[in-house]
């Protein structure tokens, strides 16, 4: 009764505005699309000077599903190291704030072939999550935890396999992110993910020999189309 009574004065006071991180119930085949860039910091123990700073395309959609379901993907690529995650969630209202329960799996793969050198490395990494939403009218705010998982990581030299792991909890990440409007009908998204985690797949060329977790953050930004 709560959720119907909260979509009721959602629909009263007119179309909800575009999002991809917040996490309500969507209208069923409902859709949003959001293009971006994502940029990371490496902490310091990997790298003298810090690797990897140039921005990644960040590409996500999510659509609506029947009974409170959605279905979400998630596209980021830098060339050298590409990240592709689909998954679902189930969300539930509570007048202005929503929750919702998912799970993502992810396939990445990294290559650096010029220079004398030809290594690669691929893997599956599992992100069990849960997010929590605050709508404040134009403006959204979403946090998101979720856990990092590593289903398998293959490291190879040429077409040689140097070293398999499988089945690792990685450790985990928290993200907040503003979904608001920008200028006339064009919304955007502002967020920071904070990752506490034994490995990050954007710094697999590093071959760090860390068995720890450390701190890495990602800013994000980016235009709900």
């Amino acid at each position: 009764m709560l959720l119907l009574e909260g979509a009721a004065g959602i629909a009263q006071e007119g179309t909800a505005p575009p999002g991809v991180y917040f996490p309500a119930p969507r209208e069923a085949w409902e859709s949003d699309v959001a293009i971006g860039l994502r940029v990371l910091t490496v902490p310091r123990d990997i790298a003298e000077e810090e690797i990897n700073k140039a921005p990644s395309l960040d590409v996500q959609a999510v659509m609506g599903m029947p009974w409170q379901f959605s279905a979400n993907a998630r596209v980021i690529l830098q060339y050298f190291t590409n990240h592709f995650r689909a998954g679902a969630r189930w969300s539930q209202r509570f007048g202005r704030f929503s929750i919702a329960v998912g799970d993502d799996a992810a396939f990445w793969f990294g290559f650096f072939d010029f220079e004398g050198f030809d290594n690669s490395m691929n893997g599956w990494i599992n992100y069990p999550n849960l997010a929590l939403g605050w709508d404040f009218g134009d403006v959204r705010l979403t946090a998101k935890g979720e856990a990092i998982y590593l289903l398998s990581l293959h490291s190879l030299a040429g077409e040689n396999e140097v070293s398999t792991t499988r089945n690792v909890i990685a450790g985990g990440a928290l993200s907040l992110v503003l979904e608001q409007p920008l200028w006339h009908n064009t919304h955007a998204l502002l967020g920071v993910r904070l990752a506490w985690t034994k490995f990050h797949y954007q710094t697999w060329f590093a071959f760090s020999t860390f068995d720890r977790r450390l701190l890495f953050s990602e800013l994000m930004f980016g235009l709900l189309l």
